[in-house]
């Protein structure tokens, strides 16, 4: 028997469309990876979610070794395969470039090894 999730723990709004979403973390091929989940269980979900001791929220795939939800899971969908705001994309958004400063250089490079220091007083 699938459980039912808690109706507004971990729940905020989407920026894009502001429909309630949850955040989980990725299991087995979604390791690690953030997934923004509809907030309320899906039966045409391909995610299979469950809360852990900690009230955190995590996820796997529904694939064909383990096609149905197990014990105190319940059928999920990826919140990005229905969100109506934004550009329209059914896939999730690319991640924005991260960038640093450029690292500024020493006006004066330091003499090699065995050269005598030129600047030196």
């Amino acid at each position: 028997m699938p459980t039912i999730p808690h109706p507004t723990q971990g729940v905020t709004n989407c920026t894009r469309c502001g429909a309630r979403i949850r955040w989980a973390t990725g299991t087995g091929s979604l390791k690690g990876r953030r997934i923004p989940l509809n907030a309320l269980p899906s039966p045409a979900g391909g995610y299979a979610a469950h809360t852990t001791g900690l009230g955190g929220l995590v996820v796997r795939e529904l694939d064909a070794e383990r096609p149905n939800p197990e014990l105190l899971e319940w059928k999920a969908l990826a919140h990005w395969d229905s969100c109506t705001g934004g550009n329209g994309q059914s896939t999730p958004p690319p991640a924005a470039p991260r960038s640093r400063p450029a690292r500024r250089r020493p006006t004066v490079q330091p003499p090699l090894f065995g050269q005598p220091n030129r600047w030196a007083r």
